[in-house]
């Protein structure tokens, strides 16, 4: 007796081989995209939170000069391999007489473009 050829094959087919290639070429294709942008997003994330940190630091230290001491300035900040500009800004008399309006942007260049973040504050003279 024979076996029908059908009930003797075992295996898979070329063509199903290739079709379950095709569905995983195409899955890891759009994880690996998805990835790919999540680590974009992680990073810009980090230089973001970084950038607070100094704008922060900045303005700290500008609030324990005296206050006729205060003056504007800029710096250059390396962080893990990017430079991170501090600039300070103080506007005397803003918004009104025996004020001062303390400004502190940073500026650093981002994997998606260029970005900035600024910190604002109001100070006025501590009598001591």
């Amino acid at each position: 007796m024979r076996r029908s050829r059908c009930s003797s094959q075992i295996g898979l087919s070329l063509l199903e081989t290739l079709v379950a290639l095709s569905l995983f070429a195409v899955s890891a294709a759009t994880t690996g995209k998805y990835l790919v942008s999540q680590i974009r997003l992680s990073t810009t994330n980090y230089l973001s939170t970084q950038a607070y940190s100094l704008a922060e630091e900045a303005l700290e230290s500008t609030r324990a000069l005296r206050f006729n001491d205060m003056v504007p300035g800029t710096k250059t900040v390396p962080v893990d391999g990017r430079n991170f500009t501090v600039a300070t800004q103080i506007l005397n008399d803003t918004p009104a007489n025996g004020l001062k309006q303390i400004t502190v942007t940073v500026n650093w260049s981002d994997p998606l473009g260029p970005k900035n973040v600024a910190v604002r504050t109001i100070y006025t003279e501590v009598q001591r």
